[in-house]
């Protein structure tokens, strides 16, 4: 943050901003009626940030310091876990930031008076954590290794991303895809295999253990009296172990190739 004038908030700014604005568009033209939309919405913005910027920031980190790759003989994991553990601080930020809003000031200063109650829940927070710093530093080492070799990679990522944001639960609650007809939702286990992709495992489980469930009828009229799914820790505890391999694999595949790096073309 040095010479930065705003310092360590831009660890909240672009996830606070990015649901001012989600809020109003959902509200606004897509009539979505949902109360106390903001901090649902912040516990899918933060995994989501910390998971995608990760991600792309490694997959570049080998090729930005090829310099010193080529000059110093050093365990060359060490540059993708330093981008990682950097983002893991601005993870954690927006979390601490999140937490101190919506349990504190927004709770007991007024003219808020609202915010998120304290849930016993919550204690399984750090379990998530972990189960999300696996995918990500598995992931971020997959990435950044196939890069140094294949540069359409990043490419690829930047595309990929830029799509699956709607397809994640981010912007709305998995019952939307499970009650859905014309989706998922028909299949059971389709349904199963979407909640077993990691990134949606991890935020729904976020949202199950800070907030209330939000009642599916207010993201979508025609699910009037259908209730909020009950949380599946099985299909949880699927997604912590398919995170798990890509940490085991994702490092695997680092140490196989990394004295390689300096050979590419």
């Amino acid at each position: 943050y040095k010479n930065s004038a705003l310092g360590f908030l831009w660890s909240i700014v672009p996830p606070l901003l990015s649901v001012v604005v989600l809020s109003f568009l959902v509200k606004t033209a897509l009539g979505i009626r949902a109360t106390n939309y903001g901090p649902y919405l912040l516990c899918g913005i933060i995994p989501w940030t910390f998971f995608s910027t990760a991600v792309l920031d490694s997959s570049q980190s080998l090729l930005i310091n090829w310099g010193v790759i080529k000059k110093v003989y050093m365990p060359r994991e060490v540059i993708p876990l330093a981008i990682i553990v950097s983002n893991f601080i601005h993870f954690m930020l927006g979390w601490a930031v999140f937490f101190i809003f919506y349990l504190v000031v927004m709770r007991f200063v007024p003219p808020f008076d609202k915010g998120i109650p304290p849930r016993l829940e919550m204690l399984l927070f750090p379990l998530i954590v972990l189960v999300q710093a696996m995918l990500v530093t598995g992931a971020s080492l997959w990435v950044a290794a196939l890069n140094t070799f294949y540069e359409d990679v990043k490419f690829l990522l930047q595309t990929l991303f830029g799509l699956v944001y709607f397809v994640f639960p981010i912007m709305f609650p998995v019952e939307v895809i499970f009650y859905s007809k014309s989706n998922a939702g028909a299949n059971p286990l389709l349904f199963k295999l979407y909640m077993l992709n990691p990134i949606t495992g991890i935020i729904n489980a976020f949202r199950r253990v800070i907030l209330e469930p939000l009642q599916p009828e207010s993201f979508n009229e025609k699910l009037i009296g259908k209730p909020p799914l009950p949380m599946d820790w099985m299909l949880f505890g699927g997604s912590a172990a398919i995170s798990l391999f890509i940490l085991i694999s994702g490092y695997a595949y680092f140490n196989h190739v990394k004295w390689k790096f300096v050979e590419r073309n």
